[in-house]
């Protein structure tokens, strides 16, 4: 990784943003200007264009969500963004505005469905309120005369509706009760009397449990009314289907819509950038970083093309600087991973190239069974070969067909396929069904070996960083004593016939003393006290306790093999001891097989998965890697719906070299 520093006019900054943008391998620092300058240089404030810009892309974000509720595209299950050519994407660039009217009509049609809606909902909510007054044949928004009331509403459906009718026509012989509809709960009805009589009949109604009911927005009586809401509800639905064709006709510009929304998106980017640089009332000041490998043409790119002044140099000894990945296309499939734990520090070295073949491994011993890992490895391969997608999901797919071709591998070592007994005579390794205990100490010699790895990769980066001595020091002498402590313990390694008196045990014993003396005269070299050179050393000794427990952690090789391996056996004795006539018996026995095999596929995958994972982010990656790393994120097009394909894009062919940038 370099760093550039650049020097421009202000006249030529968008241009030479939007030619940053389309190579999208230059990273652009915050740089604020110095006090010394007196206020002759700043950085822009960009928020206002950035409220622009996000107004714009809300409508266009919010049209497109609109064409997909209502006119939705079947979408394959593994898609990449569309690439547009450059001159159709300026283009659409020069359309954005006539676009942008589009979506806004969209957004008024979704506008006015939802006000449909609201109005649909309350005519059904008028309709449910003038159910119980259909057959009550008087005008329900008149409620009064000049000398007369008219109320609607309810009483107890326990009141005798007969009886509380004779009751108020005796006390009060000029009012009359009409019954409109009752149930076991209430009796609807319509009271007509006097005003001068209004206050007392309705306290006599009281006794019956009286609620005044007024039906709002109705007029005529409740069938005219309920006329009324059919006809309105008819216009609604004509409205809405007039709105959806409208939707429908627009979404034929779905795309464009989707290349524009991505286009307000790379100016907001733009703006972001803009805002890092010092800027003054003709030039600007540009930082940051680039892969070394791009220096030189991005030089002659900027000489040629810009009037700048630019400077590419390597960073400091010891200077952190932005990381960038890169592998072939084999160990790239592991950045899943590895970008899962973090990226790691610029002065490291890239643990992905002896992360991948120990990932690999651990799966398809942890899966363990050749058929699964042929089927994992089938579909992965014909969705590599059919489907083009993003390199996120590329490299995730290429790392699951890596691990089912390394459960294959497996499945021959294993004699396990399909959890088929009678395979396991092939086996060109170890049954572990037959011999858990001595793949046990299998597992944990695999997981020393991974282990071991990661002290020499906790070597590397120490000599990277202060010389081959410290790395003897501070590896070296881990090496003798963790070798002397696994030595020690090798009577007790299951599956292992080793005497306590054996010369290799003994030679253990030296080593592991051996070592531990010399980390204790070494550990505490750099303390600058005499306290901490002597003493230094003593919690390295730990290291042992905690090498020890991660030795122990590799038995889940062991433990999830068996359980592929246990599971699918079982499954396979249950299907065959199924009974009745062929034919069922067939129905039966593939059912079994199906569901069984598919389950115990499910969850060991999955475990395998995790489980591999667990084994790189806390044993391995633990022995070496520091992280704390920024990733390398370049001033580039991050994109939605399309990849616009520039001729600039042609200008730096992508190298292939491992490590670190």
């Amino acid at each position: 990784m370099n760093k550039i520093t650049l020097l421009g006019l202000k006249e030529e900054r968008s241009r030479l943003l939007k030619a940053l943008m389309d190579l999208g391998v230059v990273e652009i620092s915050q740089e604020e200007p110095g006090e010394d300058l007196g206020g002759k240089a700043w950085n822009l404030s960009v928020q206002d264009e950035l409220n622009q810009i996000d107004s714009r892309m809300s409508v266009l974000s919010r049209s497109l969500e609109i064409i997909d509720s209502h006119v939705p595209v079947k979408k394959p299950l593994f898609s990449a963004r569309r690439i547009v050519s450059e001159n159709d994407y300026n283009e659409i660039v020069k359309n954005r505005e006539a676009l942008l009217e589009i979506a806004k009509r969209i957004n008024a049609c979704e506008d006015e469905l939802n006000r449909l809606k609201g109005e649909e909902n309350r005519l059904a909510g008028l309709a449910v309120s003038l159910e119980p007054w259909l057959d009550l044949d008087i005008p329900l928004d008149i409620t009064s005369t000049r000398y007369t009331f008219c109320y609607t509403g309810s009483i107890a459906g326990a009141a005798d509706v007969e009886y509380v009718r004779e009751a108020i026509r005796s006390e009060f012989p000029e009012s009359e009760i009409m019954i409109a509809k009752s149930d076991a709960e209430r009796h609807y009805i319509a009271v007509i009397g006097l005003k001068s009589d209004e206050e007392e009949i309705i306290n006599s109604l009281r006794n019956w449990s009286w609620n005044r009911i007024t039906v709002r927005d109705a007029v005529g009586t409740a069938r005219e009314a309920m006329s009324r809401l059919a006809f309105q509800r008819e216009s609604i639905a004509k409205e809405r289907e007039a709105y959806l064709s409208s939707i429908t006709e627009l979404a034929v510009n779905r795309e464009a819509l989707e290349a524009a929304a991505d286009s307000y998106n790379m100016d907001r980017v733009r703006a972001e950038v803009k805002s890092r640089l010092v800027s003054t009332e003709f030039a600007f000041l540009l930082k940051g970083w680039l892969p070394a490998e791009y220096s030189d043409r991005i030089l002659n790119y900027l000489d040629e093309n810009f009037c700048c002044a630019a400077e590419i140099e390597e960073p400091a000894p010891n200077e952190e600087f932005p990381v960038l990945l890169r592998n072939g296309p084999v160990v790239d499939s592991i950045s899943p991973v590895v970008s899962m734990y973090g990226a790691p520090s610029s002065l490291e070295l890239d643990p992905s190239f002896v992360t991948f073949p120990f990932y690999i491994f651990f799966f398809g011993l942890m899966l363990g069974d050749g058929g699964y890992g042929l089927i994992i490895s089938l579909v992965t391969g014909i969705i590599l070969l059919k489907f083009r997608m993003e390199e996120s999901t590329r490299n995730f797919i290429k790392l699951l067909f890596f691990c089912g071709l390394a459960t294959i591998f497996a499945g021959f070592l294993f004699g396990s396929w399909f959890g088929i007994s009678s395979l396991t005579k092939y086996a060109l390794w170890i049954v572990p069904t037959e011999k858990p205990e001595l793949m046990m100490s299998y597992s944990i010699l695999i997981g020393i070996i991974h282990m071991y790895v990661g002290l020499f990769m906790k070597a590397l980066n120490i000599i990277r960083r202060d010389g081959i001595l410290d790395a003897v020091f501070d590896v070296g002498f881990d090496y003798i004593m963790l070798t002397g402590f696994i030595m020690s313990l090798l009577p007790y390694a299951p599956g292992i016939s080793v005497p306590d008196s054996s010369p290799i045990v003994k030679t253990g014993n030296q080593l592991f003393i051996i070592g531990a003396v010399l980390i204790l005269l070494t550990r505490g070299r750099k303390s600058g006290n005499i306290f901490g050179k002597i003493f230094g050393g003593l919690p390295s000794l730990y290291g042992v306790i905690s090498f020890f427990s991660d030795c122990l952690s590799y038995t889940r090789i062991l433990a999830l093999g068996l359980a592929s391996a246990i599971i699918g056996d079982i499954v396979n004795t249950l299907s065959m001891q199924l009974g009745g006539n062929a034919i069922v018996r067939l129905i039966l026995v593939t059912l079994v097989l199906l569901f069984g095999h598919i389950l115990n596929f499910v969850l060991n995958v999955l475990g395998a998965f995790v489980h591999s994972c667990r084994l790189q982010f806390l044993e391995f990656f633990g022995k070496f890697l520091e992280g704390g790393g920024e990733p390398f994120n370049p001033l580039k097009a991050n994109t939605e719906y399309i990849v616009v394909k520039t001729e600039l894009s042609e200008l730096l062919k992508p190298g292939i070299k491992t490590g670190v940038k």
